[in-house]
């Protein structure tokens, strides 16, 4: 059988996109899925929903975690990454959604040298809040760690909800995140961190069926009326400690 592939859905109050999400992971072709709900303390009907979808989906799994940080999902993430089985992981928003191919079209990379992909992105398809209106493909294109290094100094080079990280690295302690400090950015310094351990996120060639939602209410317009610069926090901080 195919190694499993554990998909980590955060939910905060996306009742109007989470049945498209949560039945996009589960109707995946690929022979074996796990799909892990994490509730992030919602208070709308998100949660109502994912219910009614597991009486359909008894496999699904559903969970909760407290929600400290503002604008980020790394409490509810770090539940499900407790709860995985799989081989794989990868975490998405509870509004994006996948297209059924899209964990075949990832493994088929990754299986074709599986001791060197440990991690794992590609291109998004953005799309408009309610319309299937897509605004263009953002993908990001880097040949080595250098290359990546550079990149990095400038702006985030990873789509972060296409990322599939091998368990190894969770079992070896190198997905911690640090929200405390870098709340919603802690994303963009945990790939500095990995380019320091000399861990590659493969970039794939093409765009493999992952659709992301662009909407007022997610929570990347929200980290950016905090008003604190993460981006160039992380960059700092990590500029001064490879030069």
């Amino acid at each position: 059988m195919s190694p499993r592939v554990s998909i980590i859905i955060p939910c905060y109050n996306a009742e109007k996109w989470i049945e498209k999400c949560v039945l996009s992971a589960l109707e995946q072709d690929y022979e074996n899925v796990e799909v892990i709900f994490v509730d992030n303390e919602s208070t709308d009907g998100s949660v109502s929903i994912v219910s009614a979808i597991k009486e359909k989906y008894p496999q699904l799994i559903v969970s909760s975690a407290p929600n400290i940080y503002p604008n980020c999902w790394d409490e509810a993430r770090s539940e499900g990454l407790k709860l995985m089985t799989g081989e794989y992981v990868l975490t998405i928003g509870a509004d994006d959604w996948l297209g059924k191919s899209f964990i075949s079209n990832c493994m088929r990379y990754i299986l074709s040298a599986p001791n060197k992909i440990l991690a794992f992105q590609s291109p998004i398809k953005g799309v408009k809040e309610h319309a299937d209106i897509y605004t263009g493909e953002i993908a990001h294109a880097y040949k080595s760690l250098k290359d990546f290094k550079h990149a990095v100094m400038e702006r985030c080079p990873v789509n972060t909800p296409t990322v599939i990280f091998h368990r190894k690295l969770y079992d070896e302690g190198h997905l911690v995140t640090k929200p405390e400090v870098y709340g919603g950015a802690a994303d963009y310094d945990l790939y500095c961190r990995l380019a320091d351990n000399d861990i590659f996120i493969y970039p794939a060639p093409r765009w493999l069926g992952f659709y992301y939602r662009w909407h007022p209410d997610q929570a990347t317009w929200h980290v950016q009326k905090e008003n604190k610069d993460y981006d160039k926090m992380i960059q700092d901080y990590w500029r001064e400690k490879w030069e």
